[in-house]
C-alpha cells in the first residue's frame, strides 16, 4: 500500500481546487496535473482495482510468451495479464499499489525498483513507459531482470498538439521512433518491433548476457 504524507495530500487538494476554480477544460486540468504531480497515486490505486479498457494489449503481449515461462509484470495494475498467460506460467506482479499479497511494491519515478532475486524468462511492461520520467534509465534497469523484455509504447507523432494530448492522458515523456530505438541502441540491446495494438507499438528486447 502506498502511504502519502499529509503535505503531499494537502498540495494535491490545493492544486485540484485551483484548477477547478479556474474553470479549465478537463483536458487542461489533466495536462497540468501531469506536469505538476510526480506520481498520480489516486489514479494508480483506482487502476489496480478495475478491468482496464486496454486489456486487449495484454492479450496480444501474452501471445508472445510461451507456456511455462517465468514472467514479471512491471506496472501490473489489476494483474489482468495473468489471465492471458498459459496455465503453467509463473507470474510475479509488481506495481505502485500492493494489489495482492504477492505483489512487489515499486515506484519507478522515485527510483524504487524491485529487488532482483532471479532471472525471469520474460519482463513485461505493458503501457508503463509513457508514465516514466526518465525512460532511458528505466529501460536500462529493467533489462537486467530477465532474458527477454516485452515493452509497449505509444510513439509521439512530433506535433505540439500531440504532446498536449499525451499530457492530458498522464503521459510524461514524448518519444518518437528514433528516440526510443536510439535508447535501445545506446544501451546495446538487440530489439525488434513485433506488433502494433491501436498505435501502441510492441517491442521485444533480448538483453545481451
Amino acid at each position: 500500500m502506498i502511504v502519502q504524507s499529509n503535505e503531499m495530500k494537502t498540495s494535491k487538494m490545493i492544486l485540484t481546487k485551483c484548477l477547478v476554480l479556474a474553470g479549465l477544460p478537463r483536458s487542461c486540468y489533466c495536462a497540468l496535473k501531469t506536469l505538476l504531480l510526480k506520481t498520480d497515486y489516486r489514479r494508480w490505486r483506482r487502476n489496480s482495482m478495475e478491468q482496464p479498457s486496454w486489456d486487449g494489449r495484454n492479450e496480444r503481449l501474452a501471445k508472445l510468451i510461451p507456456n511455462g515461462s517465468q514472467v514479471i509484470d512491471l506496472g501490473a495494475g489489476a494483474q489482468t495479464l495473468k489471465q492471458h498467460l498459459g496455465r503453467d506460467c509463473s507470474y510475479q506482479p509488481c506495481d505502485l499499489v500492493k494489489s495482492s499479497p504477492d505483489c512487489l511494491v515499486c515506484d519507478f519515478n522515485a527510483g524504487l525498483y524491485p529487488e532482483k532475486t532471479q532471472d525471469y524468462d520474460f519482463v513485461v511492461c505493458s503501457g508503463v513507459l509513457e508514465y516514466i520520467r526518465e525512460p532511458k534509465e528505466f529501460i536500462g534497469r529493467i533489462i537486467t531482470y530477465g532474458k527477454t523484455v516485452i515493452i509497449s509504447y505509444n510513439l509521439w507523432d512530433g506535433k505540439p498538439s500531440g504532446k498536449f494530448s499525451r499530457l492530458s492522458q498522464g503521459w510524461v515523456n514524448h518519444l518518437g521512433p528514433s528516440d526510443l530505438e536510439g535508447y535501445f541502441e545506446a544501451l546495446g540491446v538487440p530489439f525488434e518491433k513485433v506488433d502494433d495494438w491501436h498505435g501502441h507499438f510492441i517491442y521485444r528486447l533480448r538483453p545481451l548476457r
